[in-house]
C-alpha cells in the first residue's frame, strides 16, 4: 500500500506521481541538506564564539568598594556574580575605573580578573572552549530545525495544503426542513 503511487494503475493520476516524486525529493532534502546545514552552522557558531577572545587580554583589577552580598534579580547574571566598581592600571601606568562582574560579597581591595580590549576598555569574559562548542551546537540545531520547517512547509504547500479547504463545503449534513 505504501508504494501504490509507483505501480501501474488505471486510476493513477499524474498528480499522484508528481506528489510521490515531491515526497521523495523532500525526504532526500531532509536526509542530506539538514545535517549539512546543521554541521556547517555548528562550525560557524563555534568559530564565532572563539573569535570573541581575539584582541582581548586578561588583567588583574581591584574592587573599589564592597560588592553586594546577594545578586539583584535584574543584574543580568545567572550565577552568583554582581556588578561592582573595579580599578586597574593600563600598560602606560594610568589608572582606570569601570564596572565588572565579580563574585557576590567580595570585599573592597580584593583582586579580580577582568578582560580588556586593545584600547584598554572592559569587555565581557570571552567564552571557554566548552561554551563555544555549546553555542555552536545550539546554533547548528536551530539552523537544522529551521531547514526542516522550510522543507516540510514547502512540501505541504506544493501538495496543495490538504487541510486548508476543509469547512468550505459544509459538514456534509443536510439542513433540517
Amino acid at each position: 500500500m505504501l508504494l501504490w503511487r509507483w505501480r501501474r494503475n488505471l486510476l493513477k493520476r499524474r498528480s499522484d506521481v508528481a506528489e510521490a516524486r515531491i515526497g521523495v525529493a523532500a525526504v532526500a532534502m531532509l536526509l542530506l541538506i539538514v545535517p549539512a546545514v546543521g554541521m556547517a552552522m555548528t562550525d560557524v557558531g563555534e568559530r564565532s564564539a572563539l573569535d570573541q577572545a581575539q584582541g582581548l587580554h586578561r588583567t588583574v583589577a581591584h574592587l573599589v568598594e564592597d560588592a553586594p552580598a546577594t545578586p539583584s534579580r535584574f543584574s543580568g547574571s545567572a550565577d552568583d556574580h554582581v556588578r561592582a566598581t573595579v580599578q586597574w592600571t593600563t600598560p602606560d601606568g594610568s589608572p582606570k575605573t569601570g564596572e565588572a562582574l565579580v563574585a557576590a560579597g567580595t570585599k573592597a581591595g580584593s583582586p579580580t580578573t577582568v578582560w580588556l580590549d586593545d584600547a584598554g576598555r572592559l569587555r565581557p569574559t570571552p567564552p571557554t572552549a566548552a561554551q563555544a562548542r555549546s553555542q555552536g551546537a545550539a546554533l547548528g540545531a536551530a539552523a537544522g530545525a529551521g531547514v526542516c520547517v522550510l522543507v516540510v512547509g514547502g512540501w505541504w504547500i506544493v501538495r496543495g495544503c490538504p487541510h486548508a479547504g476543509r469547512g468550505r463545503r459544509g459538514s456534509g449534513r443536510r439542513a433540517a426542513p
